[in-house]
């Protein structure tokens, strides 16, 4: 199954698109975090575990460390997964203190996705460590010059080749058109935020 991720820490947004759209997994990163809880008051892992009382336990919500070494990430993913129950996974950037904490982490049983992935090396890298997902920042490879889509393509490629157990995510994904060519290149996970599913969702032709 394709799984359609909201990346937003807002209620009210979550609210809106689970009551209208098929979003079937959940993801913070730290710009979403800071816009969605805002002025509240209200720290990370309490609006973590709201948003994980809103889309009920068996909901995929991905969760990122904000450690830079090893034993920081491994520290931050426990509590993150002890604070916020259910289907919580976490956030490791694709660094070698990343692929240490993600192997750490395989071991006892704390589910990764790694993110932050910008070719076949880095991918193949994680997913030997552990990780079950892997997410291509696209339209930062795009920026840089590169073929996001592109790079998306050959991960998935490379994947089946290996029968790797780890999935690819197309992640920073600004367009209609590029959630198309994202699942048509073989992601299995395509971020997206409301205003895109908006977009998704209506055709001039409609």
């Amino acid at each position: 199954m394709i799984e359609i991720c909201l990346v937003s820490m807002s209620l009210d947004e979550v609210r809106a698109a689970t009551g209208t759209y098929p979003c079937n997994c959940f993801a913070d990163n730290p710009t979403v975090a800071v816009q969605g809880i805002g002025d509240s008051g209200e720290g990370f892992l309490a609006r973590s575990r709201a948003l994980r009382e809103l889309i009920g336990s068996e909901a995929k919500l991905y969760l990122e460390v904000l450690g830079d070494t090893c034993e920081e990430m491994v520290a931050d993913a426990r509590r993150i997964v002890a604070e916020v129950p259910g289907n919580t996974l976490v956030k490791i950037p694709a660094c070698p203190e990343g692929y240490r904490a993600i192997r750490e982490l395989a071991e006892v049983g704390i589910r990764s996705s790694c993110t932050a992935v910008f070719d076949v090396e880095q991918a193949l890298l994680a997913e030997a460590a552990g990780a079950v997902c892997v997410a291509v920042y696209v339209s930062r490879l795009d920026r840089a010059g590169c073929d996001g889509m592109g790079v998306v393509r050959d991960i998935a490629t490379a994947f089946r080749e290996i029968g790797a157990r780890a999935m690819v995510c197309a992640a920073s994904l600004k367009t209609p058109r590029d959630v198309e060519r994202a699942l048509l290149a073989g992601a299995e996970n395509v971020t997206v935020d409301l205003a895109l599913l908006d977009q998704l969702a209506t055709s001039p032709l409609t």
